[in-house]
């Protein structure tokens, strides 16, 4: 469950990351 978690967040960070740089 931790590691799905985690991988849940590393997406999401990874869409925001994106969403940032796009707006940027």
């Amino acid at each position: 469950m931790a590691a799905r978690t985690n991988a849940q967040i590393a997406e999401a960070l990874a869409t925001l990351a994106g969403i940032v740089a796009r707006d940027h």
